[in-house]
């Protein structure tokens, strides 16, 4: 955004020519990446005025404004073969209303007095907004996602919302990535876990859970505190030697559990339908994109909230399979330490799977978008309850997961290969419903994982550009953001139907997850601690602690699983 040099000076708009950049007074048409907003058609009356200036934002993400001549603040000439620029006088709100598709108009100059009101009141326009407040507040404090500062009537409009609406507002990123942690390629490695390790590594689970609120909690503490994503921070403060490897490792690893995702929802379908996954991936993949890429963030938000709903199956059944808890829990409180391959690379999948690399991109990003009431302090204080309801709701559905395979496909000795294996195994053992019921678990696994993991893709790569990121912008605001999305899709979808090996694919995501998270959490637990980028908001020794702890034991995994490969165990 530019503000108008030099005062209140209104040049002629018939200085406005086809191909000038365009800057507004107020509110985002989109930064430079793929397009920039420019002049496309300028539009003249019978007497030869300029009547209407056609702006235009991006290549496949195309948006169309039309804008009166009246708008017209600034114009300055091109140099050198330059186009020259165009400022035009906007509200962010009007911005912000824009719909994601669609030819559109701003209202006149006369019709914006209101909305400057709203930005810059008059002494008038204050008086009225007081008497308007009482009658909007507590309209306004219903939408989630309304933005309020400091000590603001968002605080005083929360207490008074009901607590379906609260706890709406309060989770977000952090409960999302919880969720989105239980992807189908979690789900596999918890599933095969249980059969092949009985309940021997539960107490990873319970260590787990302390360790990955400590990542998370840090992760939305970096993006609350410096309003960046984690691409861009490391790119900014470690340089592009740190960030594009970093970024390339877990572009390849969504890539295969995007895939992965797509051929679980496929197969959830088919357990149930009857009908080949095959016919099943195209529909999700297009629905998701459609989900993802045009409707707001908030949307996207409930709607994968609601989805997260499907992971009760796998407490369900859980609790069905006829476990013995006595001997659950004394291995979820004594570890059971196994040094062989096998029980190394479980170990390793699970802390990978537990513990991600895009979980982290998407927590740093996700916290940075989420709009949370009152001062930073109790924002902090929100995302932290958002990354408990995440972590331990997913962890308690992966706890579940190996419980129930333990109790049913390790006691009987049946050997698995996936989740799918799993959900089918389970029927004779656990009962008429439990196929359905692990089936349901995975297709909405990875319904709400499949638009996280490409959300952290495009976070990953637009950061280490530098292009405008995120999913609270307009595909035509942010349109490379949109564009890597779309790629990143269209790859894990040819891919999926190309029939690569889902187990080998898995594995080797596991691989890199388990040498790409350790390394990650040392690079956030640096840039946590740095005064550049935190000021006084750093972290504290405890949650310090958990990250160390966390870098410990996942390296340690990873060593040993590299070692193993090497000498030839795997």
């Amino acid at each position: 955004m530019k503000a108008p040099a030099g005062g209140k000076h209104h040049p002629p708009a018939d200085e406005v020519e086809p191909g000038m950049e365009v800057e507004t007074t107020g509110g985002d048409l989109g930064a430079r990446d793929v397009s920039r907003p420019h002049v496309e058609k300028v539009i003249r009356d019978a007497f030869g005025r300029v009547r209407d200036v056609i702006v235009e934002k991006g290549v496949i993400f195309r948006k169309e404004i039309e804008v009166p001549a009246d708008r017209v603040e600034e114009v300055e000439a091109g140099k050198d073969d330059q186009p020259g620029e165009v400022v035009i006088e906007t509200t962010p709100r009007e911005i912000r209303e824009l719909r994601a598709r669609g030819e559109e108009a701003l209202a006149p100059e006369s019709d914006l007095l209101g909305e400057m009101q709203q930005t810059l009141p008059t002494a008038q326009g204050l008086r009225r907004l007081e008497e308007k407040h009482a009658e909007t507040a507590t309209e306004s404090s219903a939408q989630p996602g309304t933005p309020t500062t400091g000590n603001e009537t968002g605080e005083r409009s929360d207490e008074a919302q009901s607590m379906p609406g609260e706890l709406l507002r309060t989770l977000g990123p952090g409960f999302l990535s919880g969720c989105a942690g239980n992807d189908s390629s979690a789900v596999t490695s918890y599933a095969i876990n249980g059969a092949t390790a009985g309940y021997g590594q539960l107490w990873l689970m319970a260590l787990a859970t302390p360790l990955y609120q400590a990542v998370q909690y840090t992760c939305a503490k970096l993006g609350r505190v410096s309003g960046r994503g984690l691409a861009t921070l490391l790119r900014e403060h470690y340089g592009r030697k740190v960030a594009v490897p970093a970024t390339l490792l877990m572009i390849v690893a969504n890539l295969g559990l995007i895939t992965a995702d797509l051929v679980a929802v496929g197969t959830g379908l088919q357990l149930l339908t009857g009908i080949g996954w095959e016919w099943f991936v195209i529909p999700v993949a297009a629905m998701l994109w459609y989900v993802t890429v045009y409707e707001s963030f908030n949307t996207i938000k409930k709607v994968f909230i609601a989805l997260s709903l499907a992971f009760a199956a796998y407490l369900i059944t859980g609790v069905i399979s006829g476990a013995d808890w006595g001997v659950v829990l004394h291995n979820t409180f004594v570890p059971q330490i196994g040094l062989n391959f096998a029980g190394i690379s479980a170990a390793v999948a699970l802390l990978g799977a537990t513990v991600s690399p895009y979980t982290m991109f998407w927590q740093v990003e996700g916290e940075r978008e989420q709009r949370r009431p009152g001062p930073r302090k109790r924002k902090l204080r929100l995302a932290a309850a958002d990354i408990a309801a995440g972590t331990i709701s997913g962890n308690l559905v992966a706890y579940f997961i190996i419980v129930s395979t333990a109790a049913t496909l390790y006691a009987h000795h049946q050997h698995i290969t996936s989740a799918a294996d799993a959900a089918r195994a389970l029927e004779p053992l656990a009962g008429p419903f439990a196929k359905e019921l692990f089936a349901i678990g995975l297709i909405g696994a990875g319904l709400v994982a499949i638009p996280v993991l490409l959300a952290s893709t495009s976070f990953g790569v637009a950061g280490s550009f530098g292009w405008p990121q995120g999913l609270s912008k307009k595909p035509w605001q942010a349109e490379g953001f949109y564009l890597i999305l779309t790629v990143a899709l269209v790859i894990s979808l040819i891919l999926a139907l190309l029939r690569f090996d889902p187990i080998a694919l898995l594995f080797w995501v596991n691989v890199l997850q388990g040498v790409l998270s350790p390394a990650l959490v040392i690079l956030i637990a640096f840039a946590a601690n740095n005064r550049t980028i935190m000021g006084k908001a750093r972290v504290a020794w405890y949650t310090n602690l958990g990250l160390i702890a966390t870098a410990a034991v996942m390296s340690a995994a990873a060593l040993l699983l590299i070692a193993g490969l090497l000498t030839g165990q795997g």
